[in-house]
């Protein structure tokens, strides 16, 4: 896995390097802000900020890309969201292997999906890996469900409506402090809509579309849903 999608993210970004000083969150929009100054506090310490829990866990995550142009194959380098949310979440267990030697959090498989901006689409394959669906998979439904796009303004980004149509209780306060923080960066990371909740015992996290800003998300709130996922296998 992490060979795969870290060797795809180097292979389709060699073009775009260096064309950004700062990492910018203008995500929400799928486009960059040139202008925009960032203050100085940096992405990359946002894994601080919250300690991951005590456990032991074995995870199986998920990552839907929602876009109607990767679905449709019309980019010229494939989907490139979905592989960088992956490779933050290897990046970011490396790093807790690295500082926390005591702790074992591990992804044990990654299921991976293109959609349309389509709300039956989309519901279809959060229903499915949540383990709510005739066609489910046999076994434990996912953990952890990331999507990535759909969550601005524009007419087709309805990712956060399938996604409050199929989750059981919403999770409001964990996407206001990821928008908050977020925010300190780029004030147009304030414009997403994105949503969260649990889907039964599936945790469901809207991203921007992004690749950038999908993988600063993750960074963000990835010790905070171990969290949540330890709490929810108490139940």
């Amino acid at each position: 896995i992490e060979s795969n999608a870290k060797e795809h993210i180097q292979n389709t970004h060699h073009n775009t390097k260096g064309q950004h000083k700062h990492p910018l969150l203008s995500d929400v929009c799928c486009e960059d802000v040139d202008n925009f100054q960032p203050t100085e506090r940096p992405c990359e310490k946002f894994s601080s900020i919250v300690s991951p829990p005590n456990d032991n866990m074995k995870l199986k995550i998920a990552i839907l890309t929602v876009s109607d142009r990767a679905a449709s194959k019309s980019y010229k380098t494939g989907d490139l969201s979905g592989p960088a949310v992956e490779q933050a979440i290897i990046e970011h267990l490396n790093h807790l292997k690295a500082a926390l030697s005591e702790q074992n959090v591990s992804v044990t498989n990654v299921e991976k999906d293109i959609v349309p901006d389509e709300i039956s689409d989309i519901k279809q394959k959060l229903l499915l890996w949540s383990g709510k669906s005739n066609e489910s998979m046999r076994g434990c439904p996912c953990d952890l469900i990331f999507t990535t796009g759909g969550t601005g303004f524009a007419t087709r980004d309805v990712t956060p409506e399938a996604t409050l149509s199929v989750v059981d209780r919403e999770c409001q306060g964990l996407m206001s402090w990821a928008s908050m923080e977020l925010t300190a960066i780029q004030p147009l990371a304030t414009l997403s809509r994105a949503a969260a909740g649990l889907c039964g015992n599936t945790l469901i996290v809207n991203l921007p579309g992004n690749p950038a800003g999908a993988a600063q998300v993750v960074e963000l709130l990835f010790p905070l849903l171990l969290h949540a996922i330890a709490d929810i296998r108490k139940n």
